[in-house]
């Protein structure tokens, strides 16, 4: 991948994260390149410290253009704030007190945005195993052709989803709900309750509600962001009737194949049966010098719930695809980057070969076919939308013939 920003790959893969909701009024090229030359490459203090006056100025400015009546252009700040917010929080650790206030900035942020833009949405939240999982429903202005329910993953907000996928599915004619679980957005901050192996019973009590509450929904689809994709490859496994279709948006391994890709590989062999005490000094000594591994394995620590590199190991042993080798029969996509920065992307070519489902479709991005060969396909925000939602036309062409 050639770097346009930053030298730093994290930083570069990040920026351009925040790029890919530019087309549904999440940033402007104009901001982003401006804050970027003012970040010292490599440098999370000043990666915060930029984002967050950015993101204050908009908020600022969205104010006074309410104040003038300027509803449109308030709005539009105020969903180019959100996301600078949350780019501004992303790199810090959990214990800092300011990734909570850019976090919470941010979801305010955008729930002013959608007021002022006068768009339909309800916000529900639903009681599970002593926890309020929030759920953002979006209709379609159209005679709905079903609904999506979307979750993002590893690092994604709740509120980020809007920009990644809600836009197109309803002006597609999608019903949308966006959800978060265990391990994610509020739960994690609010409740400190950290991603569980049985992730797919949240899943499943976010269906129920909207099914109790809409009646029987026909044509029920799953979109997965990144973890996401594992999360709802998993639960479209232990719940064959949850979804008609799934969509992993991208593949995502089994969590310890993850792993490997950031690890020396003589510490491979550890990381199913632990590592010995002193080798688990050592190797948490090498992740600390390795400035961004260090801070996936502390995030992963945290939304995982671990206390230690071998709990981490420990914990995230029980989150394998192997359930789906025999029991993930719905419709299914899968998208892949060839250029994946994650795990080595033929895992995901042998996870496609080896699902039951009868109709699934898998497609690689790369840069001879599309604008982005990286993990989500981030960055290409049209060119995934339209390989899903073809997707999608292409099945219902199939149903009504049939």
């Amino acid at each position: 991948m050639k770097k346009h920003f930053f030298k730093n790959f994290a930083f570069e893969f990040e920026i351009t994260r925040l790029m890919w909701y530019a087309p549904f009024g999440g940033a402007d090229y104009g901001e982003v390149a401006t804050v970027a030359e003012k970040i010292q490459d490599g440098n999370y203090e000043s990666w915060y410290v930029q984002w967050q006056k950015i993101a204050e100025k908009l908020q600022q400015r969205g104010q006074k253009l309410e104040e003038n009546r300027l509803q449109e252009l308030a709005a539009a700040a105020y969903f180019r704030g959100s996301r600078y917010y949350q780019a501004a929080e992303f790199f810090l650790p959990p214990s800092d007190s300011r990734k909570r206030e850019a976090y919470q900035n941010s979801v305010d942020l955008f729930y002013q945005g959608l007021d002022l833009k006068k768009i339909t949405f309800v916000r529900n939240v639903i009681e599970y195993d002593n926890l309020k999982l929030r759920t953002v429903y979006f209709p379609t202005q159209q005679a709905a052709k079903g609904t999506i329910f979307i979750c993002g993953g590893f690092d994604a907000l709740l509120e980020e989803l809007y920009f990644t996928n809600v836009q197109a599915a309803t002006q597609s004619g999608y019903d949308v709900v966006l959800y978060e679980g265990p391990g994610q957005s509020a739960v994690i901050r609010n409740y400190q309750q950290p991603f569980e192996a049985d992730w797919h019973l949240a899943v499943k009590a976010v269906v129920s509600y909207y099914e109790k509450e809409r009646g029987p929904l026909k044509n029920k689809i799953g979109i997965g962001l990144s973890l996401g994709g594992l999360l709802l490859a998993r639960t479209a496994s232990f719940e064959s009737q949850l979804f008609d279709k799934v969509i992993l948006y991208n593949y995502f391994p089994s969590m310890q194949e993850s792993f490997k890709f950031a690890l020396p590989k003589f510490l491979h062999p550890y990381l199913k049966k632990g590592f010995p005490a002193r080798l688990e000094n050592i190797s948490s000594w090498y992740i600390r010098h390795h400035k961004f591994l260090n801070w996936q394995v502390e995030h992963a620590k945290w939304v995982f719930g671990a206390t230690s590199l071998n709990n981490l190991l420990k914990k995230t042993a029980a989150f394998s695809e192997e359930l789906a080798y025999s029991n993930l029969t719905a419709d299914c996509l899968i998208f892949l980057a060839e250029k994946e920065n994650y795990y080595d992307y033929r895992l995901g070519l042998n996870f496609f070969e080896k699902i039951p489902a009868s109709r699934k479709k898998l497609v690689c991005f790369n840069k001879e076919k599309f604008s982005s060969e990286l993990h989500c396909q981030n960055g290409a925000a049209y060119e995934s939308q339209e390989v899903l939602f073809s997707w999608l036309a292409e099945l219902e062409t199939e149903i009504d013939i049939a």
